[in-house]
């Protein structure tokens, strides 16, 4: 993959913390997909394709964002992650629906389907 090409879908994701968590996940009008993952977790960066087609392909219908379960230990035990990678669906800034471990797109695509009604 050319690296200016990842950088843009990188880009697409966003990182959240404890400080900007209200604004990026809870406040935002449009379901929000969180990523649980930790630096060191050869699953999680299995996913990181995944995480990124779906980041690429969902334009403004879908946020994606991404929590680091060691820089935001408080978040990740507030949803009791206990494996990572774990995923979490908001909309209108509750959670709805969440899943673990390494999956393919499609299972992901299923849940942001059957719970929003998103095609992407």
């Amino acid at each position: 993959m050319d690296v200016d090409y990842k950088k843009q879908v990188l880009a697409m994701k966003v990182r959240v913390t404890a400080e900007n968590y209200q604004t990026e996940v809870l406040k935002e009008d449009i379901p929000v997909l969180v990523e649980f993952f930790a630096l060191w977790c050869s699953k999680c960066a299995m996913m990181e394709d995944v995480v990124d087609a779906i980041s690429e392909g969902c334009g403004r219908k879908l946020k994606v964002c991404q929590i680091e379960i060691d820089e935001s230990a408080g978040l990740a035990d507030e949803f009791q992650v206990e494996a990572v990678p774990t995923f979490v669906l908001f909309k209108g800034g509750r959670p709805i629906s969440a899943a673990s471990g390494v999956s393919d797109k499609e299972v992901l695509l299923d849940m942001l389907y059957q719970e929003t009604g998103l095609r992407i």
